[in-house]
């Protein structure tokens, strides 16, 4: 098995939505055998199948946040307020917190689990990625390669 986990969630539809799976095309074009790849598409729920028998997962999911476009933020899972209707962390129906929260109570969380949330711009339909998200997606490959990098020095120690 891989020793990182990254799973893109979003809606190719949607405009900055799309960040999680292009995110997961611009990763597999350099491939890498340490790195498994899941392009979860809008089915946050979904990702807990992914949880289950790994140690190291990311999952990356456009978030609104109110920050500024492009902004990326890592959420600490134990901090994610689940928020069904008003202001839901994730753009989809039942989103990345429920998603969370659930594999939580399953006892299913990966032991080394961390979410980064891009603020979209728009997530109109038929939308293009927004010039702050399209910087946001390069840096994000950049935080990839630097979280494999810590966790194979972990597998090493």
């Amino acid at each position: 098995m891989a020793a990182l986990t990254v799973i893109g969630v979003g809606s190719r539809l949607r405009g900055d939505d799309a960040i999680g799976p292009l995110l997961i095309d611009a990763l597999s074009d350099q491939p890498h055998s340490q790195i498994e790849l899941v392009d979860a598409g809008s089915d946050a729920l979904g990702i807990i199948e992914y949880f289950q028998g790994r140690d190291h997962v990311i999952v990356v999911d456009a978030c609104q946040m109110g920050r500024d476009a492009g902004c990326i933020e890592e959420i600490d899972p134990t901090q994610i307020d689940l928020v069904l209707k008003d202001d839901p962390l994730s753009l989809h129906g039942l989103g990345l917190a429920e998603a969370i929260k659930m594999a939580e109570s399953l006892q299913m969380l990966p032991e080394d689990l961390k979410i980064i949330g891009i603020q979209p711009e728009s997530i109109q339909f038929n939308g293009s990625l927004s010039v702050p998200v399209q910087g946001a997606l390069k840096r994000a490959v950049k935080i990839v390669h630097i979280e494999l990098n810590r966790v194979k020095q972990l597998a090493e120690a």
